[in-house]
């Protein structure tokens, strides 16, 4: 009987706390409006843990547009500013996406900051055409992490902005080519995310089947079956992957060779 009151008592006790808890305003940050803060602030708040936070520290950034710019590249450049601020930057020209685009230099100079490279690459996908050029020179990077990613956001970048795809087809073809596997089967998988070019781009992908790697194999695989063009050439290829005794390669050369069949 005392055990049973014990735990009635608890549950009162969580049921109050509860209830206070869900009285509570929310933070003075998250009740501010861009004319109540100053240009910066959002910097201490866009990568809160507390959701509110984060999500008005963004708005705010929103509606600031253009005039957020200056404190964003005076932080990138500031050779003292922690990651933290840095990081807080680049998330912020992710918000502004094209908007963003005259802070293209600063934000490309992080690719080499190994504690920033997938952020500044991230933000450099949303920041328009002007970010092609950095990112087609980071794929001569030493670091193949540097290369990875700078392939992925050009990737992201061609079905973001207005991009030629004859000038991303035949750097995603080279990257298959990469010496690093992540780098080929990010090549692999945005070949088949952008499925243009097939004329190139499907034999790079047969000779993606046959890579030492599965990771690339399967990529290649899985990018062959997104293609609406004709896949002819790559069909004895996709059998032959489909008799694999990798599950996953398997499966994804049998979908292709589907898909193939019901065009």
């Amino acid at each position: 009987m005392a055990r049973f009151l014990a735990f009635l008592v608890l549950l009162a006790s969580l049921a109050t706390a509860a209830a206070w808890y869900s009285q509570q305003p929310e933070s003075l940050w998250a009740r501010k409006t861009a004319s109540d803060v100053p240009d910066d602030e959002w910097l201490d708040h866009i990568y809160s843990q507390n959701p509110r936070d984060a999500e008005t520290a963004e708005q705010e950034v929103r509606e600031l547009g253009p005039r957020v710019l200056p404190t964003i590249q005076a932080v990138l450049r500031d050779q003292r500013a922690d990651d933290k601020a840095r990081k807080a930057a680049l998330k912020a020209c992710v918000v502004l996406e094209q908007t963003a685009a005259p802070a293209v230099p600063e934000v490309a100079a992080q690719l080499g900051n190994p504690d920033l490279t997938e952020e500044a690459a991230l933000a450099l996908s949303f920041m328009g055409p002007e970010a092609f050029g950095p990112l087609r020179e980071a794929l001569r990077s030493e670091d193949p992490i540097v290369r990875r990613e700078a392939l992925r956001s050009i990737g992201k970048l061609r079905a973001r902005a207005p991009l030629d795809s004859h000038a991303v087809i035949p750097l995603l073809i080279q990257g298959m080519e990469d010496a690093d596997k992540d780098v080929r089967t990010v090549a692999a998988t945005y070949l088949g995310i952008l499925h243009d070019a097939p004329e190139s781009a499907v034999p790079a992908l047969v000779q993606g089947l046959s890579d030492e790697h599965i990771e690339v194999r399967r990529a290649s695989a899985r990018a062959l079956g997104s293609f609406e063009h004709d896949i002819e050439p790559a069909i004895p290829a996709l059998r032959r992957a489909a008799r694999d005794p990798d599950q996953d390669l398997a499966r994804e050369a049998g979908l292709a060779l589907i898909k193939a069949r019901d065009r």
